[in-house]
């Protein structure tokens, strides 16, 4: 839902990563500066330092929207940094989440659900993507959401509502893109 709004902030991003062009940075290093980032905060949840956590991680998610923006700009756009980039948005999220997990911020089996669920949403439009039924970018808790979600809820030092409504619109994502492919595809 969030992604039809990121041609709004399209001049902003542009701003921000003209420096890191002109410096010499690739769309690739960007990727993997965003994940550091991330698994710092995944870092900080397991120890409990949800608020901090949360703070990285709006810097982290920051940084992970300049990777496209750096290469689209520089012309540096491959299909192995789209590869890079996704599966890195992996790690971090199963990372985010183990983290609130072993400190036992929430429930470990809302956890798990929250976790599946996400991985359903990103495997979904993959496959179908996949399988020809166009882009696949549909239901209500995308990534960006989600890690949304769980960023102003550690900011209030709750995380677990967070992890809670992540676990469940994670699932209704899953189905409203199980609908969607299901009438693309038959």
């Amino acid at each position: 839902m969030l992604n039809r709004y990121r041609p709004l902030f399209k001049k902003y991003l542009e701003l921000i990563v003209s420096p890191l062009a002109r410096a010499g940075l690739t769309p690739n290093q960007v990727t993997v500066m965003g994940l550091v980032i991330s698994l710092i905060g995944a870092y900080l949840f397991a120890i409990g330092r949800q608020t901090t956590a949360a703070l990285v991680l709006l810097f982290g998610a920051l940084v992970d929207a300049l990777d496209g923006t750096l290469a689209r700009l520089t012309g540096k756009t491959s299909r192995f940094g789209a590869f890079l980039d996704s599966t890195f948005d992996r790690i971090s999220d199963g990372a985010v989440l183990f983290g609130i997990a072993y400190a036992g911020l929430a429930d470990w089996r809302v956890v798990f659900a929250a976790f599946m669920g996400s991985y359903l949403v990103s495997y979904e439009r993959c496959r179908a993507e996949l399988a020809g039924s166009g882009r696949l970018a549909v239901g209500i808790a995308e990534r960006a959401e989600r890690l949304l979600i769980l960023i102003i809820a550690a900011l209030f030092g709750h995380v677990e509502y967070g992890v809670y409504a992540v676990a469940v619109l994670a699932w209704i994502t899953v189905f409203q893109r199980m609908a969607a492919a299901y009438e693309r595809l038959k």
